[in-house]
């Protein structure tokens, strides 16, 4: 199929089909989400639920950044700066008119764009990070993720990912970039291997032979390295991977079925004992799944060492991510990547038992399970503590603010004393909201039956009284 990455199932006209498609659908759509928000700057009920939303986020300390524009417009402005902002949001979902490939040089010509794109654009940008990244983005959601290969199982009751039989036999794709991007391309996959190889039938010219050539490689498309890589790097925990494995061989816990659901039925401790998140093991999972067919017909050892290392790989990639990211904002010509502090978070943390809470030092010392200076009975000053409050409150104010920090103070204290007067059950209801993004009503229903049928439990476990 013609270009780089393109949808495998796709015709090979597939640029003036998708001009047509665009053309036809992509205004109608732009036009109705402006009629919907034009209905929205009229319906009182929106302005009350979008201020409704804000200040409960306020209240949680979700805005500091809005909350300090806010502080320097007048009162009776507020309201409307609050929604306006809100449709500003939504407006900017609203799908441009314009393609990329509109733009000059490509005059609507989407194949150079993409040509260009993957051969390397990032000179046209500049310092426009965002922009360029927007690009990208919008190229991998139109391509989306492909991903699979065609495998010859032997179990006839695997399904093929593909429409039909023949498609799977001749199953057609695009080719890496490395290979070049206009040229057809064929995924084989040899016996007694899994790894897909990718045949290009109309490689370059011989100039001894005057043909051209057929050509391999092993390298995986690029967009869908990119797209695993984005969605792991939004899905990826930190994984105890041995502890892992040793929790899956000693507990009896399906590999075929949500963790997380199980997890939420068992109203128990987590089936894999605490190593690893069950949301991120249902990634994993999931792309196990969708990439071996005949996952659920290996036998249990064989998942469990499938995902434990599959989570062990998530581990590096998430750890080198992390260090390349770092090194981009903070590191040094000579390699090397100085940290402010290694310890920021705990002592946000002693900022906040200080001023919120209003401990003493003594007592955020223990809160924070720190050691006792040698010296502490005779001087009775904590000295590390004290240091941590300062280096904690010049974070906040670094990010805030003194009055926002300030503000914030205040909100934490109204969150804490508007929390502490729920009941258990209204508390547990909005830890769902919370956890889960439910709605209330529900969660507090469900909450309510909960508490319900244990007082029921533990009113049968009770001895009877004569």
């Amino acid at each position: 199929m013609r270009m780089d990455d393109v949808s495998r199932y796709a015709p090979r006209d597939e640029g003036q089909v998708y001009e047509e498609l665009r053309e036809l659908y992509r205004p109608s759509v732009a036009s109705r989400m402006e009629e919907i928000l034009e209905e929205l700057w009229e319906d009182p009920q929106f302005f009350a639920e979008v201020k409704k939303r804000f200040e409960e986020g306020r209240l949680r300390g979700n805005y500091p950044a809005l909350e300090r524009v806010m502080s320097e417009i007048p009162d009776e402005s507020r309201d409307m700066f609050i929604v306006s902002g809100g449709l500003g949001a939504m407006r900017s979902f609203v799908p441009s008119e314009k393609a990329p490939w509109d733009e000059s040089p490509f005059e609507g010509n989407m194949d150079s764009y993409r040509e260009e794109l993957y051969g390397g654009m990032a000179y046209c940008f500049h310092d426009e990070l965002p922009k360029f990244a927007e690009r990208w983005l919008a190229e991998l959601a139109r391509v989306g993720y492909s991903g699979m290969v065609p495998y010859r199982f032997y179990n006839p009751e695997i399904t093929w990912p593909v429409a039909t039989k023949e498609q799977a036999d001749r199953f057609e794709t695009a080719i890496p970039k490395n290979l070049g991007m206009s040229e057809d391309a064929y995924a084989a996959v040899p016996d007694g291997s899994r790894q897909t190889l990718w045949l290009q039938l109309n490689g370059p010219r011989s100039l001894r032979s005057g043909y051209r050539e057929i050509r391999v490689s092993d390298k995986p498309i690029r967009t869908d390295m990119a797209i695993v890589s984005a969605m792991t790097a939004l899905e990826g925990q930190s994984v105890d991977v041995d502890g892992l494995r040793e929790s899956l061989l000693k507990r009896d816990v399906s590999l075929d079925e949500s963790l997380y659901m199980q997890e939420l039925e068992s109203r128990g401790p987590s089936p894999v004992g605490g190593h690893a998140s069950s949301l991120l093991l249902d990634y994993v999972l999931l792309l196990l799944r969708y990439h071996r067919p005949d996952f659920s017909y290996l036998p249990r050892e064989e998942k469990i060492g499938l995902l434990v290392h599959a989570c062990s790989h998530t581990n590096e990639f998430l750890d080198t991510l992390k260090r390349l990211v770092n090194f981009l904002e903070y590191g040094s010509p000579d390699g090397r990547t100085r940290v402010a502090t290694r310890d920021a978070d705990t002592d946000v943390k002693a900022a906040v038992l200080r001023d919120v809470d209003g401990l003493t030092y003594r007592k955020i010392g223990e809160e924070l399970d720190l050691p006792r200076p040698k010296d502490f009975e005779v001087k009775g000053d904590y000295a590390r503590v004290r240091q941590m409050v300062s280096r904690g409150r010049k974070i906040i104010f670094l990010a805030i603010g003194k009055d926002g920090w300030r503000r914030h103070i205040e909100a934490m204290r109204a969150e804490a004393k508007r929390w502490n007067s729920l009941s258990d059950v209204e508390q547990e209801a909005e830890g769902f909201v919370e956890s889960l993004g439910l709605p209330y009503e529900e969660t507090l229903r469900i909450a309510e039956e909960e508490n319900s049928r244990m007082s029921r439990l533990k009113a049968e476990d009770q001895p009877e009284t004569r």
